[in-house]
């Protein structure tokens, strides 16, 4: 009895990771020919321009949380942090939308899919050290795909900020 509860067990088990895989919900989004992630269609919950400090890239462990980990799972993440300095923009037009922030952390790794973020931004941010000012402009989405509904913060532009000397920083 015990062997066939056990046999039934792992025959769903693996029925649902193949409907995992062939789900479209599962499955990555479309990639444009910069090798990023197109987003759905979607609603602005809020907006953020804010000049800000670029404090280092930190590198997130995968929390061995499902069965694919940590091989698989692509939990593991780098991410920009930058500590927010004060606020140039804020607008919240949706009723959910971002509170302002102390601090943004942005994901950096070209590998993950999909890639929110552009090649463009991912590049001006490779090329930061800790220290450097830049005004950051991102946005909170409520994205819509399929019958899925998820929130996306991309960051839009990432510019060196003006220093009181009128130089630029970076």
């Amino acid at each position: 009895m015990k062997k066939s509860i056990l046999a039934v067990c792992l025959g769903l088990a693996g029925f649902w990771s193949v409907l995992a895989e062939d789900s479209p919900i599962a499955a990555p989004g479309r990639v444009n020919e910069q090798g990023d992630a197109e987003l759905p269609s979607g609603e602005l919950l809020s907006d953020h321009v804010a000049e800000a400090e670029f404090t280092g890239i930190i590198h997130r462990k995968c929390r061995f949380l499902t069965s694919l980990c940590p091989d698989k799972c692509d939990h593991a993440r780098d991410f920009a942090v930058f500590r927010i300095v004060k606020y140039l923009d804020y607008r919240k037009p949706g009723k959910y939308g971002d509170e302002k922030q102390d601090q943004l952390m942005v994901d950096v790794n070209p590998a993950h899919k999909p890639i929110l973020q552009s090649a463009d931004i991912l590049k001006k941010i490779s090329a930061l050290k800790p220290g450097d000012k830049v005004v950051l402009h991102w946005a909170h989405y409520y994205m819509h795909r399929n019958s899925s509904s998820f929130p996306e913060r991309p960051v839009i532009s990432v510019e060196p900020a003006a220093l009181s000397g009128g130089k630029k920083g970076m």
